[in-house]
């Protein structure tokens, strides 16, 4: 990593965490122009073989190392390596979880009877696993990448992990109490594994945390916060069940996101941007929904009340509309570009500090 280069984006990133950026800050990558990089693939499909494809440290930092020799970095992005071990993984903590590790992502199984609460293992779960697997991983790679944290994101989506989305939605109706028994205990698991993650990974990064696919650093604990199964379920029904957690965490950590996963959540928008503590919303484009900037007039509602805004444009066109019709301030493009020519259009676009 170039260290004179990262310690000019370190500044960037606080000054956008705050709102407090002057220009429009910007990550781009993108394959380097004559490289055939193909990422390599598990020989084999086996639970024997995903484990060790997911926690072979040697393993991942090779392939780290080879997808960065490959990529170009430009503003503010960097390389990182994963520490993905499924979203809303932290439910992999609790007895009796069934999960499945393949290629792409962890898939979950009910596991969770009703008449039962959520036991959380801790260190006797595969968690001592996960956390020894970052501590050699950011070893290998100290100077080289960041680790990013798990997409551990506590609550809703967590307990839907464990005992099924319908089944989820029957019991907020039929036995509320229950279920905020349950996101109680998952909650305070979520503080304790996300402390111990934090605490593995300081050193590798630089102090604080990483965030991977958002190219986010920060000086302390830094984690996105999600509740992908709210957009089943009713404002009142966000207030009562989901509000509450996403105020405890949000106090809890140093920085927050909340991943906001498409048009469907903007009718919980006012009760997010009403957590004073939540510094950022980073909005993901859904498929089959209507195009990028057809939501500016949200993305500019984000920004009045204060909210820093993580977007991800698929196209020059669409960078450029963001930039002209948003304030700077608290705004942050993370972009895959195609090509390196395509790269440098994006960057055309602004004149930013490090770019």
């Amino acid at each position: 990593m170039d260290m004179c280069k990262w310690d000019m984006n370190k500044e960037l990133y606080k000054a956008f965490l705050n709102c407090e950026n002057e220009k429009v800050l910007m990550a781009v990558t993108c394959i380097r122009d004559g490289t055939h990089y193909v990422g390599r693939r598990p020989p084999v499909n086996s639970p024997e073989a995903m484990r060790e494809w997911y926690f072979d440290a040697q393993g991942v930092y090779d392939r780290c190392i080879e997808r960065t020799a490959a990529t170009n970095f430009y503003g503010q992005a960097f390389p990182s390596a994963s520490a993905y071990f499924g979203t809303g993984g932290d439910a992999k903590y609790f007895k009796g979880c069934r999960y499945q590790l393949t290629e792409e992502t962890v898939w979950f199984f009910p596991s969770l009877e009703h008449e039962d609460l959520p036991e959380y293992l801790g260190q006797d779960s595969i968690l001592s696993d996960e956390l020894a697997y970052v501590r050699q991983l950011g070893k290998l790679g100290i100077g080289k990448y960041l680790v990013a944290v798990p997409d551990n994101c506590g609550m809703v989506d967590t307990l839907a992990n464990l005992c099924g989305s319908e089944v989820l939605l029957e019991y907020m109706l039929e036995d509320p109490d229950w279920v905020k028994a349950c996101l109680r205990r998952i909650m305070d698991a979520y503080f304790d594994s996300t402390q111990r993650f934090y605490e593995a990974l300081c050193e590798s990064n630089f102090g604080g945390s990483t965030h991977g696919w958002m190219q986010l650093w920060v000086d302390g604990k830094l984690q996105h916060l999600q509740a992908d199964f709210c957009v089943m379920i009713s404002p009142k029904m966000f207030e009562e069940f989901i509000l509450p957690d996403l105020e405890e965490a949000c106090n809890w950590l140093d920085y927050s996101i909340y991943h906001f996963d498409g048009q469907e959540q903007i009718r919980h928008l006012d009760m997010l941007l009403s957590i004073n503590k939540l510094n950022t919303i980073q909005w993901t484009h859904v498929a089959g929904q209507p195009d990028f900037t057809a939501f500016i007039p949200v993305y500019k509602k984000i920004q009045a009340a204060g909210k820093g805004l993580i977007l991800a444009p698929t196209s020059v066109k669409q960078a450029k509309e963001l930039i002209e019709n948003l304030e700077p301030q608290g705004l942050y493009l993370v972009i895959n570009a195609n090509n390196e020519v395509e790269a440098k259009e994006y960057l055309s676009l602004i004149s930013t500090a490090g770019v």
